[in-house]
């Protein structure tokens, strides 16, 4: 009898353990500290992307910038999508807002306005979009996770080709910004465009002859 019972107490025991999860090494998140960080960066980038996209649609007048601007917010947001669900299948926790960094450079840029707006912004997204491309190459080129290799190699066009198109605004922006500089030096630096306008000189009207008065008879 107390051999049967021993032997329903050590099944117990097993069918109980069977059913915790278990937290060993093995069962535990594989991803890398590289591709942890690599999620992280990415997000917080994506995210500030998808901020200064939204402040050029309220802020700017140029319909390059806008056009280009609504492209980056779409095509971020099926991005972002996409990191989250990685994430989330590999158990790294994701930020919910830009970098400090990234939130000092929005916080510059709202202070602008105008055609200096424009400028900056241009410049602005050439320099995140550089970032992000470095960051997707690497991460592309070291990783050893299939996924996050097939999801850097997806994503990197659609990266490469917002930089051409940053830089494209930005140069013209450039271009504009020089041509107006040099008119107003060349304004300045002409004496004679700040003389007055020259007058025609008054010239006095021809004396009309009087006829001598007839005399009478």
């Amino acid at each position: 009898m107390l051999q049967v019972f021993i032997s329903a107490l050590l099944l117990s025991v097993a069918c109980t353990a069977m059913g915790q999860p278990d937290d060993s090494p093995d069962m535990k998140s594989s991803t890398s500290a590289e591709d942890s960080t690599f999620l992280q960066h990415a997000a917080a980038g994506r995210l500030a992307e998808i901020q200064m996209g939204k402040m050029a649609l309220d802020k700017s007048s140029d319909a390059k910038a806008r056009q280009l601007a609504q492209r980056t917010i779409d095509d971020t947001n099926g991005t972002n999508d996409q990191l989250k669900m990685l994430a989330r299948n590999k158990q790294v926790m994701l930020p919910t807002g830009p970098s400090p960094d990234a939130l000092k450079e929005i916080g510059k840029l709202q202070a602008k306005s105008g055609s200096a707006f424009d400028q900056a912004w241009s410049k602005a997204m050439v320099k995140d979009d550089q970032a992000a491309a470095k960051l997707f190459t690497q991460e592309n080129k070291q990783t050893k996770d299939t996924d996050l290799h097939k999801f850097t190699q997806a994503t990197l066009p659609t990266l490469q080709a917002h930089l051409k198109s940053a830089q494209e605004l930005a140069a013209v922006s450039d271009a504009r910004d020089k041509a107006m500089d040099q008119t107003t030096k060349s304004l300045a630096n002409d004496p004679m465009s700040n003389m007055p306008a020259a007058t025609a000189p008054t010239v006095a009207a021809p004396a009309v002859p009087v006829p001598a008065p007839v005399a009478k008879h």
